[in-house]
């Protein structure tokens, strides 16, 4: 099940929620096993739940690590050291 055009996350989420629980309950009524149908049915809602997420995930991005360091040092050298204590006896 895709999510339509412009369709909010939570919105794509509640039906596939409904469609499964539409599954589940067809498969209890022809007399499946009730534990696993569930089992399958929640198996089945993170799996379509995590599907956009691992698909964004696989998009390689050009990134240059070697770039990013260089401004990393950059930033903290005029940053300067922090405080890694505190001391007490100027108060």
């Amino acid at each position: 099940m895709k999510p339509k055009e412009n369709e909010s996350y939570e919105s794509w989420a509640d039906r596939v929620r409904m469609f499964e629980h539409g599954r589940a309950m067809q498969m209890i009524a022809q007399g499946e096993d009730v534990v696993q149908v569930l089992d399958n049915m929640s198996r089945r809602i993170v799996e379509k739940m995590l599907h956009p997420i691992y698909k964004e995930l696989r998009i390689v991005v050009d990134f240059d690590i070697e770039e990013h360091r260089r401004k990393y040092t950059e930033i903290m050298n005029s940053v300067g050291p922090a405080a890694d204590h505190i001391d007490d006896t100027l108060t």
